[in-house]
């Protein structure tokens, strides 16, 4: 007897970006739809987070060039040589925050592809990071999309290790939304997506996703 599912499963994210490249199209059905650049700015001396957008319908007839918070949920392409692009499928566009905040925040839900890593830092602070993956779902033909893989770590908060003691204690395989920001952080030339998290909360699903994490 198959389990039966405890958790509705999690792809929402709103951040502030500058939107750019604004083409509007329509589709063969008729329908109209906008494509652009967004790229979120990050703390000074990183570089920005690049997505593409796909507005459809209302929401595309609406998307203009400037900065905007943008409200949807997360996706992932590859081309044929395995390039990969993040895409964001905005449902709403708000305008600037007028606390001038940016907003970057996201709930995710992630399947853990390797075991977790903890340690204290050189400043004695306790963290802990793993590799999860976002699935893309199947294509027509029953084969499953590439998943976008995703660092999660997550840091003491003066002083409380609670969070990444919890993310030390997961095991590949599991189910977890995620609660935090979306950062892009490059070493040694090579970028990697990392969602820095504020809340983690593993769940029971109905039918596991098989995948192998690439690195």
């Amino acid at each position: 007897m198959a389990t039966k599912a405890t958790h509705t499963f999690k792809n929402y994210l709103a951040l502030t970006a500058q939107v750019s490249g604004v083409e509007h199209k329509t589709s063969k059905s008729g329908k109209p739809y906008a494509i652009a650049t967004a790229a979120v700015t990050q703390n000074e001396g990183q570089p920005p987070l690049i997505l593409r957008v796909v507005a459809l319908d209302k929401i595309g007839e609406k998307l203009s060039d400037g900065k905007h918070t943008l409200i949807g949920r997360l996706g992932y392409d590859e081309d044929r040589e395995g390039q990969g692009t993040l895409v964001i499928y905005p449902t709403r566009i708000d305008a600037v925050p007028a606390d001038g905040k940016r907003r970057n925040y996201t709930n995710l839900t992630l399947r853990i592809g390797t075991e977790p890593y903890a340690a204290y830092s050189d400043a004695g602070r306790f963290w802990a990071r793993l590799r999860a993956f976002l699935s893309m779902g199947k294509t027509e033909d029953g084969e499953y999309k590439p998943s976008l893989w995703l660092t999660v770590k997550a840091f003491d908060k003066d002083g409380d290790e609670s969070l990444p003691a919890k993310l030390a204690t997961l095991a590949k395989g599991e189910t977890v939304t995620f609660t935090g920001r979306l950062a892009w952080e490059v070493y040694n030339e090579r970028g990697n997506l990392s969602l820095v998290a504020f809340k983690a909360e593993p769940v029971t699903v109905a039918e596991p996703v098989e995948e192998e994490c690439p690195i």
